[in-house]
């Protein structure tokens, strides 16, 4: 229960913070690639943007890890790790780029950055089994952290991955290697503070893999989404509901003290809607054709999740009738109580904070819908706040969402249901799932949501057309009658002009 995975030891996250993020950028107007970084607890913070910021040419270190020839004496030694880098004269006014597995401090690295002139110093955190991991770089207790107070240069952290981003930059296909200049990095990049922009953690690299992503989400649209969802919400229970596959509500047992809501946009969203589906594609790279609507849970004072999968559709004898690639989950308040994931690697736990998101890949192999990820099984510790909690989830899935998801059913829910998808449709959509299966049912429906439509727009043009038809022949009648009429009395009025 809830209550025995409360009792568990977690890694706990997040530990990245807003004070730390900074931003590394290179491209024009057309085009611009960012990297995330970390500003290390020495040097220009992130609130003194005039001293952090700097736009120069990155700089490969020779060596490349910043650490000089080793000595004996450990006096010698730690002078030879402040001495120059050998190319100093190439990386003065430059950002020096430098591998932290040299066996010497960051705040040592910052030194010998300082040393060669260097602008700013970009450390490569490499750690080949956590690839996408940066942490904030802080100096040792004693000397070293006074010594650091004198680091006036930015020092920031990115990960393997973003190094391998960097250095690839202008490499094109087929490019020799005598062609790419500067180690294929860019001629110019630009280092500053992330501010509100969104920016990534690290949580897990596979199984599951699983990483957060903060200020995904501003304040106001996560109060917007729960605004939107307030006259939506339907109690989550399994011993009086049932399951609603066409909105995704499905193992109601794992719920308990929760009310849901789909908000049924699509492709008819307003301007602010539309501006977050586009920011969640371009941050998670997930297109998002491929994006469920959002599922919104309000979480009562101690409602909780149960340990469960997200997946749809009954248990076939080779799996699961639907995995979806991921799973974006969105915390839309600070109040409630941790997610967690007991049973991969290492327990993780990951408190509320509103607008960031965490996303974790539902499937071991994207290319099969079948195949879940057992780590990627979570719950929600009850919620000990005073008064409800807010959650918004988007699934990805490997296929596209059919038009009649993204169009048809958003104009039912706005223009008949209030927002709200009428129950009839849900009912419908369960009798084509259980006469065709899984995979067909739900096809079938999409087709008979696309031509009910159709064909009441015929019938509308028909019977427009007949009345358009009618009505003209009306007036034609009266046309022919009236000048019937006018003849008759022509032909009397001469004969009686006769008779005179």
């Amino acid at each position: 229960g809830a209550g025995d995975l409360g009792s568990q030891s977690y890694l706990e996250f997040p530990r990245r913070t807003q004070v730390e993020a900074a931003v590394l950028e290179w491209g024009n107007s057309a085009v611009i690639s960012a990297l995330d970084a970390s500003v290390a607890r020495f040097g220009p913070q992130t609130d003194q943007a005039a001293l952090l910021e700097v736009e120069c040419t990155p700089i490969l270190a020779s060596p490349l890890n910043g650490a000089m020839e080793s000595h004996a004496d450990p006096a010698e030694a730690q002078a030879a790790a402040v001495l120059k880098l050998h190319n100093a004269d190439e990386v003065e006014g430059n950002m020096v780029v430098m591998t932290n597995n040299g066996g010497i401090s960051h705040f040592q690295m910052a030194k010998v950055a300082k040393e060669s002139g260097a602008a700013a110093l970009l450390v490569v955190n490499v750690d080949e089994k956590r690839p996408d991991d940066i942490f904030r770089m802080a100096a040792d207790d004693g000397e070293e952290a006074d010594a650091a107070k004198d680091i006036d240069i930015p020092v920031v952290m990115i990960s393997l991955n973003s190094a391998n981003v960097l250095t690839t930059a202008t490499v094109e296909p087929g490019m020799s290697q005598e062609d790419i200049v500067n180690h294929g990095m860019p001629d110019r990049v630009r280092l500053y503070a992330a501010g509100d922009r969104p920016f990534f953690e690290d949580v897990e690299p596979a199984e599951p893999t699983l990483y957060l992503i903060h200020n995904l989400l501003t304040d106001d649209e996560a109060q917007n989404v729960v605004q939107r969802a307030e006259a939506a919400f339907q109690p989550v229970n399994h011993k009086t509901g049932k399951p609603d596959r066409l909105q995704l509500s499905e193992q109601l047992g794992k719920f308990e003290g929760v009310s849901r809501a789909m908000l049924w946009q699509g492709m008819l969203q307003n301007q602010q809607s539309k501006a977050c589906e586009e920011r969640i594609e371009q941050v998670t790279g997930f297109p998002s054709t491929h994006f469920s609507d959002f599922i919104v849970d309000r979480v009562d004072p101690s409602g909780y999740w149960l340990p469960h999968y997200d997946v749809f559709g009954e248990t076939q004898a080779d799996g699961f009738a639907i995995v979806p690639v991921a799973t974006i989950t969105i915390f839309l308040s600070d109040a409630g109580g941790p997610i967690v994931y007991p049973s991969g690697k290492e327990p993780l736990k990951i408190t509320p904070q509103k607008g960031m998101a965490i996303v974790h890949h539902n499937a071991n192999n994207q290319d099969d819908e079948q195949s879940v990820d057992l780590g990627t099984l979570h719950a929600m510790l009850p919620n000990h706040s005073d008064g409800p909690s807010y959650v918004a989830r988007k699934y990805v899935f490997a296929a596209p969402i059919s038009n009649t998801r993204r169009i048809i059913l958003p104009f039912v829910a706005m223009t008949v249901g209030g927002g709200k998808l009428p129950q009839t449709l849900s009912d419908i959509h369960d009798w084509f799932y259980e006469q065709f299966g899984p995979v067909n049912g739900p096809l079938y429906f999409d087709k008979a949501c696309m031509f009910v439509p159709v064909l009441m727009l015929l019938i509308v043009i028909q019977y427009a057309s007949e009345y358009v038809q009618g009505q003209w022949r009306k007036e034609s009648a009266k046309s022919s009658s009236s000048g019937s009429t006018d003849g008759s009395n022509s032909k009397s009025g001469t004969k009686k002009k006769k008779q005179n």
